[in-house]
């Protein structure tokens, strides 16, 4: 007999999970993803427009950079609650076995825009200042061939190097997120909740089980490079998704049952 390790019982889950819904998984991932195919092309339709009007390339590149921008930033947060839905329909699948496609656009009721974009706004402040930390190594790597290495851009080695540092970002800032791993699927349980006290009850439930969410995450890596590839990342990326709802699920069960032994130790 076997024995798994808890985040391969809870991707085997997935795989059993998506099963019957496969279809609406992708359809899902598509549908997040399309905000950011609808920008690109808009992007490409700015600048024809202004490679007409413009003619100094300078002058076009900062145009460019300053009526995109503020578009690309406005869209993402405005639409962000589409990311909000994407987790909710894995996350409900988690305990049903179904998807519902309605609530890929669930946080855009009157009642819950607000709400969620609050909630949204909360952690992108939240995560920026530890992501240019994470991602300065990389930077500073960037700044120094551009400005004295001129010569080594474009090697294999400046290539793998590259890679490398990015790699190590990612991680880090992954391993700085683990504790706010479950603020999202605690908002699907109570969207009418604070949102500061989702973070705040995140924060609390990961404080014991952030190895378990590390292991799991971290368990995705040679899936995650098959998605280098465009056509994998159909599968991996749903499979992924829902390996993460269920294991947000069973940790949200254990912390709320690590509060419930708390309370009643306090009480004796």
């Amino acid at each position: 007999m076997i024995n798994l390790s808890p985040s391969a019982i809870v991707r085997k889950q997935a795989r059993i999970t998506l099963k019957g819904n496969y279809v609406a998984a992708v359809a899902a991932f598509l549908i997040l993803l399309s905000p950011l195919f609808i920008l690109e092309a808009l992007g490409t339709v700015i600048d024809m427009l202004l490679a007409q009007a413009v003619s100094e390339k300078q002058t076009l590149e900062l145009m460019e950079i300053l009526i995109l921008t503020p578009i690309f930033i406005a869209a993402i947060v405005l639409l962000s609650p589409l990311f909000n839905g994407y987790v909710r329909l894995f996350y409900q699948a988690a305990y049903t076995k179904k998807m519902n496609m309605n609530d890929m656009f669930y946080y855009f009721n009157a009642e819950r825009y607000q709400n969620t974009l609050h909630l949204n706004m909360l952690m992108i402040v939240r995560m920026i200042f530890p992501a240019l930390l994470c991602f300065l190594p990389l930077l500073a790597y960037y700044f120094i061939c551009l400005r004295y290495m001129e010569d080594f851009i474009g090697t294999v080695l400046y290539q793998d190097a590259a890679f490398l540092l990015t790699a190590l970002s990612m991680i880090l800032l992954i391993l700085y997120a683990l504790k706010y791993y479950l603020v999202f699927t605690l908002y699907c349980e109570d969207e009418t909740a604070d949102v500061r006290q989702i973070i705040r009850t995140s924060k609390a439930m990961m404080k014991d089980q952030k190895s378990s969410a590390a292991h799991l995450i971290f368990s995705f890596i040679p899936w995650m490079l098959l998605c280098l590839l465009i056509l994998p990342a159909l599968y991996v990326i749903p499979y992924m998704t829902q390996s993460l709802c269920i294991g947000a699920k069973w940790m949200t069960m254990k912390g709320k049952q690590d509060e419930s032994i708390a309370m009643y130790h306090r009480a004796q």
